[in-house]
């Protein structure tokens, strides 16, 4: 974890000299640069950091660089946009970690773009993106992330209320889901998002919420029937939640963006957006704590709320500089000095708190930080994996010629954790229908596993 502090120390004291004291907008663009540098560079050098780099992405991009029919290739799972992503890679590099590379530059460029052109502190939106974990969430899913650092591209076409607008927000939504088609999520909640937030439409959506809660299992069942049906209620995703911890910090969130609506209505007509984002991002977290899969859907939301706050303390700060009328001068500095204070602190040492519980339960397998340098490429990776089973994620064992299906790869892989071992492993992909009886390692097919 000590990478982390020390990027994160790096960059508060980087963003503390250029965009506190005499702020520009060029040193807002410098600082986003090294921000994109060091968070990018700190993501693309990792080795086996992340669950998902050795369960699913790294086989999956030698197994393509195997497929000469094309045949693996077109049956696999991945979304065309990133199938076709792997495609360019793979005819300049056959190193499996170029994909890697290639993704961390692609979701890091995307968010500091976004917090370029729309974050009125960007110093704020680059420490909540560390903080709240979406720095870790775009090192294990990898095509989620890109596709949720694309649809943030989707909020400013919302807030026009135009057709131009329109079509703009469904292309952008239709070009993340082409990278994960959880994306396509934001299209219905185009429509839910033309109802302006109040108090009495929130206290509907807190019923709805409510009601929803306790009957999961009839909506989940339908939605895995018909769309995600990889997962079923007998999936460890499923009957595994997270813990209420980070529900609960976004629900504190909500309710900060929630009292400083009239702050961010005065930074835009249709500024409300943001209350509904954040409660989006509570709506999925608290459902994710029935089970864990549908905390995921809180991607697309969730990406806006660094941009949601670094707003909120905008606009306080914006309060502290009018001039109000002398009899009023003490308690108006008083009210927005304490309020701006009070969540400058939720943001610091909430986010501090609550960044040290992430990578202490380490939900994306990340805390162990180890970097591609000096480590073994994919065969001796292999081999390794094989001589320490204990440690292994994934084993290959033989290769056999593509043109003889009936005798295709196998792969060995070790016992799925259970949730006793942390609330989080519910993140690590779901093997459990293809282990053995006393937990020993079971096998499976290649294509079984890319597809599962």
């Amino acid at each position: 974890m000590a990478v982390y502090y020390t990027m994160l120390l790096g960059l508060s004291l980087c963003g503390a000299l250029l965009c506190v004291k005499n702020r520009t907008r060029r040193k807002d663009g410098c600082y986003l640069l090294i921000s994109f540098l060091v968070l990018a560079g700190v993501s693309a050098i990792r080795y086996d950091v992340g669950y998902d780099y050795s369960y699913i992405y790294a086989p999956a991009y030698e197994s393509y660089l195997q497929d000469t029919t094309g045949e693996v290739f077109a049956n696999h799972r991945f979304e065309p946009g990133f199938k076709l992503l792997i495609k360019v890679l793979m005819m300049f590099s056959r190193n499996y970690h170029m994909l890697f590379v290639v993704t961390s530059i692609i979701t890091v460029a995307l968010v500091m773009l976004y917090y370029w052109l729309y974050s009125p502190n960007p110093f704020i939106s680059v420490f909540l993106f560390v903080v709240l974990s979406q720095l870790y969430c775009s090192m294990d899913f990898i095509r989620q992330m890109i596709a949720a650092s694309i649809a943030m591209f989707a909020f400013p076409m919302l807030k026009r209320r135009n057709i131009w607008g329109s079509i703009g927000y469904f292309a952008i939504v239709i070009l993340a889901a082409t990278f994960h088609k959880s994306a396509l999520l934001l299209i219905p909640f185009f429509f839910i998002n033309l109802i302006p937030s109040n108090k009495f439409v929130l206290a509907a959506y807190a019923a709805v919420t409510v009601a929803i809660y306790f009957n999961t299992e009839r909506i989940v069942d339908f939605v895995t029937r018909y769309w995600y049906s990889g997962y079923s209620l007998n999936s460890q995703h499923m009957k595994v939640g997270f813990v209420p911890h980070f529900a609960i910090a976004l629900g504190i969130i909500f309710l900060i963006i929630f009292f400083s609506s009239n702050l961010l209505k005065e930074q835009g007509k249709h500024s409300y957006l943001y209350v509904n984002y954040a409660f989006f991002t509570f709506f999925f977290a608290f459902m994710g704590t029935r089970h864990s899969i549908l905390d995921r859907l809180s991607m697309p939301f969730a990406m806006l709320t660094p941009v949601a706050l670094a707003a909120v303390v905008h606009g306080l700060s914006i309060k502290l500089k009018e001039q109000p009328m002398a009899a009023n001068v003490k308690r108006y500095a008083n009210k927005y000095s304490m309020a701006l204070a009070g969540v400058l602190a939720l943001i610091v040492f909430g986010g501090l708190a609550i960044h040290h519980y992430a990578l202490y339960m380490d939900g994306h397998g990340v805390s162990r930080y180890r970097v591609i340098f000096a480590q073994p490429f994919y065969k001796e990776y292999v081999e390794q994996l094989k001589a320490e089973k204990e440690n292994a994620q994934y084993i290959i064992d033989g290769e056999e010629p593509i043109e003889q299906p009936e005798d295709i790869e196998v792969l060995e892989l070790p016992a799925q954790p259970t949730s006793d071992s942390s609330p989080h492993q519910a993140t690590l992909p779901e093997l459990s229908k293809s282990q053995s009886a006393d937990g020993s390692p079971a096998e499976i097919t290649i294509d079984e596993f890319l597809s599962g």
